[in-house]
């Protein structure tokens, strides 16, 4: 690991000399090199998940399958049912509450008024 923090230092305090075309072909080797690790390492996880799924007598589609079922993402308890609205305007607009400030209520609170006489 030192010795490749040596490396490390070397090519930092070159970077300076490098022209801005070569500055780009470092940058496109660098993150071609990482999208290769990035791979070579989701390549060698899968791989460690079947081996311990497999002693488990599990595929990792059973595992990512229960474990999707187990807690579903994003999902609001109250998703598709209609808000009750909170506060009605002297036009009779309503605001639930949620969500930017309608422009009704935010004019009438920049002369002075305050929300909560809005209430419904």
């Amino acid at each position: 690991m030192a010795d490749n923090d040596g490396k490390l230092d070397t090519l930092i305090a070159a970077l300076p000399a490098l022209s801005m075309e070569e500055l780009g072909r470092l940058s496109e080797a660098i993150e071609k090199a990482r999208e290769h690790m990035v791979t070579a390492g989701r390549v060698a996880l899968l791989e460690e998940f079947r081996q311990k799924a497999g002693r488990l007598g599990l595929s990792v589609q059973q595992l990512i399958g229960e474990a999707a079922a187990e807690k579903p993402r994003g999902q609001r308890s109250d998703a598709g049912k209609k808000v009750v609205p909170k506060y009605r305007g002297p036009n009779g607009d309503e605001w639930t509450g949620r969500g930017r400030m309608p422009n009704w209520l935010a004019a009438l609170e920049a002369e002075g008024r305050d929300k909560s006489e809005f209430l419904i």
